[in-house]
C-alpha cells in the first residue's frame, strides 16, 4: 500500500448521542449582526494556513446561512462540502478535517455534530489552542515501523483511507509533540479514543488507548468467559477475582 494511504492526522471529533436537540431559529436576532460577527472571528483564525481560513469562513457562512437566527439549521456534511467546492471550482475531499479544526484548535465548541449533521448553536468562541503538530515523512515511517505497519490499539492494517496520527497522551491532557507520544491508529479505534478521553480523569501514563502494547483488554474466546461465569457462580467466587488469582499465579516472579 502506498505511502498516501497510511499518512494521516490525528482528530478530535465532538460527538453527542443523539441528534441536535437545539430547534433552529429562523428569525435572526436583530441585535447581532452576522456579517460582523463572520469577520471578526474570521480575523482571529490561529491556523497558519491561508486556504483553511477561508474554508473556516465558508463553514461559517453554511452553517449560519444569511437571514437565519442562532441556532441555525441542521447542515448535512455534503451541503458543508458542496459549499467548499462551489468556491474552489471542484471537489473538495476532506472538509471534515476543517470541521475538526473549528472545533478543536479553534474553538467554536458552539458547532456541535451528531452523524454527518453539523449545528451551530452558540456565538460564544472558546480560548485558542496551538495549532496542531503534524509527523515529518521520514519520523510518521519510522513510527509506522515501530508499530509493524498496523494499527496500535486493533492490530488492523490500514484500509483505503489510511491510520491517523495520534497523540497517545492527549495535547489537553499535557502530552506533546515528541516522537515517543504518536502512535497509528485506525479511524475506529480514533473514534473510540476520542469518546473515551472525553472528561476522562484517569491517569493517561495506564491508559488502554494510550500505551495500548502494555494495557489494551485481553482478548479471552467468548466460550471461556461464559464457562468463567458459569463456574463462578456454581462456587460462589468472583469471576474477576478468580482470573486474578490465576494469572497472580503464573506470572508471579516468586512462583517461579
Amino acid at each position: 500500500m502506498g505511502e498516501d494511504k497510511i499518512r494521516r492526522k490525528s482528530h478530535a471529533r465532538i460527538d453527542y448521542n443523539v441528534r441536535p436537540s437545539y430547534e433552529p431559529n429562523p428569525i435572526p436576532d436583530p441585535n447581532v449582526n452576522r456579517e460582523e460577527w463572520i469577520e471578526r472571528v474570521s480575523a482571529g483564525f490561529v491556523s497558519p494556513i491561508a486556504a483553511n481560513k477561508q474554508y473556516y469562513k465558508i463553514i461559517l457562512q453554511t452553517l449560519w446561512p444569511e437571514g437565519h437566527g442562532i441556532p441555525g439549521p441542521v447542515v448535512n456534511k455534503e451541503d458543508i462540502r458542496a459549499a467548499i467546492s462551489a468556491f474552489r471550482g471542484k471537489t473538495y475531499q476532506d472538509p471534515f478535517r476543517r470541521m475538526r479544526e473549528l472545533q478543536g484548535e479553534e474553538g467554536f465548541l458552539g458547532i456541535i455534530k451528531v452523524g454527518n449533521d453539523y449545528q451551530l448553536v452558540d456565538l460564544t468562541v472558546s480560548e485558542k489552542r496551538e495549532p496542531r503538530q503534524h509527523l515529518n515523512e521520514d519520523s510518521w515511517q519510522d513510527i509506522l515501523h515501530q508499530y509493524d505497519g498496523v494499527c496500535a490499539a486493533c492490530g488492523r492494517t490500514p484500509d483505503e483511507d489510511g491510520f491517523q496520527q495520534d497523540h497517545k497522551i492527549p495535547r489537553l491532557r499535557g502530552g506533546g509533540d515528541n516522537i515517543e507520544n504518536w502512535q497509528p491508529l485506525c479511524d475506529a479505534c480514533n473514534n473510540m479514543k476520542s469518546t473515551a478521553c472525553r472528561d476522562c480523569k484517569e491517569d493517561c501514563e495506564q491508559c488502554c488507548w494510550a500505551f495500548p502494547e502494555k494495557y489494551k483488554p485481553l482478548r479471552i474466546p467468548g466460550e471461556l468467559i461464559e464457562k468463567l461465569r458459569k463456574y463462578a457462580k456454581e462456587n460462589g467466587e468472583d469471576p474477576d477475582q478468580i482470573v486474578i488469582n490465576l494469572i497472580t499465579e503464573k506470572v508471579n516472579p516468586h512462583s517461579r
